[in-house]
């Protein structure tokens, strides 16, 4: 038998442990010697559920996906808490912290995406560390310190009205901590939902005790070392003691732009999930560009893995990613959401479909192209949301 290839894998988040879970269940074990790296000192976790930790309603143990048990048992080298400083792509080899250099035969980025931290004044101490009381909302560690600071807190601000955000909200809320949010758009999860929409969600937070603020530019964090307010872009401020920043993400591609891979809003691959200046190099999850979209989202990933590891197992050497057709549903502070496709008409020849009930919190649109659906909103009530992603998914005439 012929030596084991050598495969590393930078990035130990959803992406990555889940790319080597589809690997190991094709038959990669056998093919592949597996190494793996990951900034944070613990095994892979369900970040969608960091939510319920701030809530109260997770435990922080119940979230992993992956003990660092899991990861000697497959014979997969990890190293935690390790952050990789460079891709030699001449030699071959992956550089890390503390002089390790491990060489591949195939290498595999996920290293996902980072919270975007729009600029402010006064955001930091002369230290170069965030000012007491400043916290982003993106790992169990940020979540540990959001908790215990919460315990000594008045009033909370969440810059960030999008998903994540309201999420924020929510676990603060049950924290027992007076609730701001400030979006920068005009209506909340400008993502996802139209502006009708929106101010439906926007009209129910409140019921629930958050106060909204919007179209608001935050320009400084108020305090000396420790926060005591925000101050906005049109002269007004908020007071506060406590700041969850929530404000989007960016792709972590900086490792993949030093190696001389083509980058834009995300790490370029071809439908092979393959980067198109070396073939040895692969990239999957959010820090990853195909066909101009980058995914924020789980399916997609999962898409992407499941293509991914058919190639490199051999089960499938032809296997592409053709994109995926973007739709979630979740819960938004207990409110139910899906959404699917677009949010808009495209032209004058689509049908559009809503029915609002903004006492109870309901929206529902449907956009209609040529009989199919190409896209719906249902806020408040989706018990038809699984016929409809069905109708959707399939491209298949609407009754």
């Amino acid at each position: 038998m012929s030596a084991k290839q050598r495969l590393v894998v930078i990035g130990n988040g959803m992406a990555g442990a889940r790319f080597v879970e589809d690997l190991l269940a094709r038959g990669g074990g056998d093919q592949y010697q597996i190494a793996m790296f990951g900034d944070e000192p613990c095994g892979n976790y369900n970040r969608i559920l960091l939510s319920g930790v701030l809530s109260g309603t997770h435990d922080p143990k119940e979230i992993f996906l992956n003990p660092l048990s899991w990861y000697s048992e497959n014979g997969i080298r990890l190293h935690s808490d390790v952050r990789v400083t460079a891709v030699d792509r001449a030699r071959c080899q992956v550089l890390a912290g503390e002089g390790i250099s491990t060489p591949y035969d195939r290498l595999v980025i996920a290293t996902g995406s980072r919270p975007f931290v729009p600029p402010m004044e006064g955001l930091k101490l002369n230290s170069g560390q965030f000012k007491e009381g400043v916290f982003l909302f993106r790992t169990l560690q940020d979540c540990d310190g959001i908790i215990k600071f919460a315990g000594r807190c008045r009033k909370a601000a969440v810059i960030g009205g999008g998903l994540l955000g309201l999420e924020a909200a929510r676990g603060l809320l049950n924290l027992g901590v007076k609730t701001h949010v400030v979006h920068l758009m005009s209506h909340l999860m400008d993502v996802q939902l139209d502006g009708p929409a929106g101010a439906v969600l926007k009209t129910t937070l409140e019921h629930l005790g958050v106060r909204v603020h919007l179209e608001k530019a935050t320009t400084t964090i108020l305090g000396g070392n420790d926060v005591c307010g925000l101050q906005f872009k049109d002269g007004t401020t908020l007071d506060c003691d406590m700041v969850v920043i929530s404000a989007g993400i960016r792709a972590n591609s900086e490792l993949a732009r030093e190696a001389g891979l083509k980058v834009e809003r995300g790490i370029v691959v071809d439908d092979g999930l393959n980067c198109p200046d070396d073939p040895k190099i692969f990239a999957v999850g959010e820090c990853a560009q195909h066909r101009g979209q980058v995914y924020g989202l789980v399916a997609p990933l999962w898409e992407q893995t499941a293509v991914l590891a058919d190639r490199l197992s051999g089960r499938n050497p032809q296997a592409t990613y053709v994109g995926s057709k973007v739709s979630t549903k979740l819960k938004v502070m207990g409110v139910e959401l899906a959404v699917m496709g677009e949010k808009q008409p495209r032209g004058p020849e689509d049908e559009e479909v809503s029915y609002v009930e903004r006492s109870r919190g309901i929206y529902k649109k449907l956009i209609i192209r040529n009989g199919q659906l190409a896209g719906a909103i249902l806020l408040g009530d989706t018990l038809r949301a699984a016929s409809l992603h069905q109708y959707f998914d399939q491209g298949s005439e609407l009754p």
